[in-house]
């Protein structure tokens, strides 16, 4: 989509690569393949695989589907590597890689790409390195410090991203965003046909895992497609996606995350107000209109072919929000809340350190217990806990400028890939930070993947603006005289 994109490895570094990957996998795989040694070998020919016939642009994609559409247990029980490093981290530390023997071949050892958000991002690295630091002098534990503070060292990956992403590939990350959002829902709604009985009307069971979060994040970016794609092959794709999303999202009877939609839902609407030099508005506001009436309607048809109490579910659990000292789950989060509260008070600017943690009573299981975790089900509360109140102003720094720089971008550009990927960027981090009133996965989960590439995205995007260097006519395709990247 621009031009001066950074090239990547030579082709002659390519050829010695390729010699390197494939006597990694004669070394290690051939003696291991019937021990146990199995999973790891199989990781280990997967980032050759993605080593030898990709590029920075392509591993980054591989390594936010990859992080979406597997399912934990599957990391967790047949994917760690040794040191217990997960799959994911691995190929993330394969990408930085291949990233930095880029960089090496630059003329000169300096960063070329400079973007307004690389002050935040950076302050906010700058901050969660200093609260290990502060974890250590507190006395806190080291093994739940190396867990806690793993996740959010994932944001150093945006840097990956502004300085060695084609965005040429830009709609690529949103067509596998809305893609990965459908696999997870497919994931939802086999796990839910798996164990509710259909036959017993009125049954019904809670779906909820960590990659959940992609379908509210899908459920927007594929709206944002249908307002501002005027391709007829897209809109049908991101339409049709929309049903498992749409439906596991029902399914999920997350208030948390309906809420979070909603609000995406409103920021769309105000964008679409915002852009005086749109001649569809009125189509826009309809669709808009009609997407919460057409989830709804699928879990209702839904109910009605399976017989299950999705409605009822639903109803119950919306009606608790009132009366919400019936409802375990809530008592239970604002018992952890208070815990957390107090832990804050006694270090509100910096904050305990990673490895601090809380010890609260678990009340919504069967068995209530007591349970001691890094955080709580807030990622305000969390990053108040483990970085005070420094960490929370560079946190939303980082968010509130991106938020910032892609509104401004939408209004002074006048290429429609550009607005729909600022409207996209905008809608779904609204939704993220209203989720994270009620969910801490902005900083404790692998989907920081996914929020770190959409930083480097939006960040190249407005660089390249600001310089004018659009390299698409209206059209979509390459300008004549524009050479595209070598490594697609």
């Amino acid at each position: 989509m621009f031009l001066n994109e950074r090239p990547g490895l030579r082709p002659d570094n390519w050829k010695l690569l390729a010699v390197v990957c494939i006597g990694q996998v004669i070394l290690i795989v051939l003696p291991f393949l019937t021990s146990e040694m199995a999973p790891p070998v199989v990781a280990l020919v997967l980032f050759s695989l993605v080593a030898l016939f990709g590029s920075v642009t392509f591993a980054t994609l591989y390594l936010c589907v990859i992080s979406a559409v597997v399912p934990s247990q599957i990391f967790d029980d047949s994917l760690t590597l040794p040191l217990d490093f997960k799959f994911y981290e691995g190929l993330f530390a394969l990408v930085c890689g291949m990233a930095a023997l880029s960089w090496l071949q630059e003329p000169g050892f300096f960063w070329r790409r400079r973007t307004r958000l690389d002050r935040p991002v950076l302050v906010f690295l700058g901050v969660v390195l200093f609260s290990m630091l502060l974890g250590q002098y507190y006395g806190q534990s080291t093994s739940q410090m190396l867990r806690d503070v793993r996740y959010p060292l994932y944001y150093a990956f945006f840097f990956v991203v502004t300085g060695f992403f084609d965005l040429r590939r830009g709609r690529t990350f949103l067509t596998l965003l809305v893609l990965s959002s459908a696999v997870v829902g497919v994931e939802y709604l086999v796990e839910f046909l798996g164990v509710v009985n259909t036959s017993i009307s009125g049954s019904f069971f809670r779906v909820a895992r960590i990659e959940g979060l992609m379908m509210p994040m899908g459920v927007l970016t594929a709206l944002a497609a249908l307002l501002y794609d005027s391709a007829f092959h897209r809109r049908l794709m991101n339409l049709l996606v929309l049903v498992p999303i749409g439906l596991a999202l029902m399914l999920t009877v997350g208030r948390g995350m309906w809420i979070a939609v909603i609000s995406g839902v409103g920021c769309l609407g105000g964008l679409v107000f915002l852009d005086g030099r749109s001649g569809s508005r009125g189509r826009r506001v309809v669709l808009l209109v009609l997407l919460p009436i057409l989830l709804v309607g699928m879990g209702y048809l839904f109910q009605r072919i399976t017989k299950i109490g999705l409605g009822e579910t639903a109803f119950k659990r919306m009606a608790r929000i009132g009366d919400y000292q019936r409802d375990h789950s809530i008592v239970g989060r604002l018992m952890s809340y208070g815990v957390a509260l107090q832990e804050i008070r006694k270090r509100p600017i910096l904050g305990g350190g990673h490895g601090a943690t809380v010890t609260y009573l678990v009340t919504d299981q069967i068995e209530p217990f007591v349970l001691t975790v890094g955080g709580v089900d807030n990622v305000y509360l969390t990053v108040l806990l483990r970085m005070g109140v420094v960490g929370l102003a560079a946190f939303l720094w980082m968010f509130g400028r991106g938020l910032k720089v892609g509104v401004d971008l939408y209004r002074r550009t006048d290429d429609i890939r550009v607005k729909r990927f600022c409207a996209t960027f905008f809608a779904v981090y609204v939704a993220m930070l209203v989720y994270g009133v009620a969910d801490n996965t902005m900083m404790g989960n692998r989907l920081i993947f996914w929020h770190a590439t959409f930083l480097g995205i939006l960040a190249r995007l407005d660089e390249e603006a600001r310089h004018g260097q659009i390299g698409y006519g209206s059209g979509g395709e390459l300008e004549r005289g524009q050479k595209p990247d070598s490594l697609h």
